[in-house]
C-alpha cells in the first residue's frame, strides 16, 4: 500500500509534468501570442459562431500536430478573443484526435477507405458536439466572454503565484530527468 502511494506520488509530481511539460509550454507561448498579436474582430468575425467557423477549425485542426496540452491554453486564448465555445471544442476535439501522420498511418495500415472514414466520424462528432455546445451556451443564456475571467478570482494572487513557482521546478526537473535520465524507476 505504500509503495503504491509513494509511486502515485511519484507519477503525480515527477513524471507527469514532464511529459507534459513541453508541449504545455509550447501551447501557453503561442496562446500569448494569439492574446497579444491577434485582434478581438478578426476571432470574432471568423470565428464568432457557427458552421462556417467550426469547418474553419476543423480544417486548421485535422492536420496539425498538436497533443490536448497545448491546444487547450491556444482554445482558451481564442475563446478570450471572441471565438464561440463550440468552434473551441472542435479544435479541442479534432487537433488532437487527428493529424497528418496518423492519417496516413491509418490509410496505410487499414487502407484508404478507413482513413476516410477516420477523419470523417471524428469531423462529425466534433462539428455534433460544438453546435450542440454552442446551442446550450445560447440556451442558458450564458455569455463566455463575461464568465471568462471569474474563475481567476477564487483564489488570491498569492496562492496562484505560489502554485506557479512549485509547478516551474517540477516541470524543469522531469524535463531533465526524461532527457538525463536512464528511464528506470530504480535510480529515480
Amino acid at each position: 500500500m505504500k509503495e503504491d502511494i509513494l509511486e502515485c506520488l511519484k507519477y503525480a509530481f515527477i513524471e507527469l509534468p514532464g511529459e507534459i511539460a513541453k508541449w504545455m509550454l509550447i501551447g501557453i507561448l503561442l496562446a500569448g501570442i494569439i492574446s497579444y498579436a491577434i485582434p478581438e474582430t478578426l476571432v470574432q468575425e471568423y470565428l464568432g459562431g457557427g458552421f462556417s467557423s467550426m469547418l474553419v477549425m476543423l480544417v486548421i485542426g485535422i492536420p496539425l500536430y498538436i497533443c490536448a496540452t497545448a491546444s487547450t491554453p491556444l482554445a482558451a486564448s481564442l475563446v478570450a478573443k471572441g471565438m464561440s465555445p463550440g468552434t473551441a471544442f472542435v479544435f479541442l476535439l479534432a487537433g488532437p484526435a487527428t493529424n497528418a501522420a496518423t492519417i496516413t498511418m491509418v490509410a496505410r495500415f487499414l487502407g484508404k477507405r478507413s482513413a476516410v472514414l477516420y477523419v470523417g466520424v471524428i469531423s462529425l462528432c466534433a462539428i455534433g458536439a460544438g453546435i450542440l455546445l454552442d446551442w446550450l451556451y445560447f440556451k442558458l443564456g450564458i455569455s463566455v466572454t463575461a464568465t471568462l475571467g471569474s474563475a481567476e478570482e477564487m483564489l488570491p494572487e498569492s496562492i496562484k503565484l505560489g502554485f506557479a513557482v512549485l509547478l516551474l521546478p517540477l516541470m524543469l526537473y522531469g524535463i531533465f530527468r526524461r532527457n538525463h535520465g536512464c528511464g528506470c524507476t530504480e535510480c529515480h
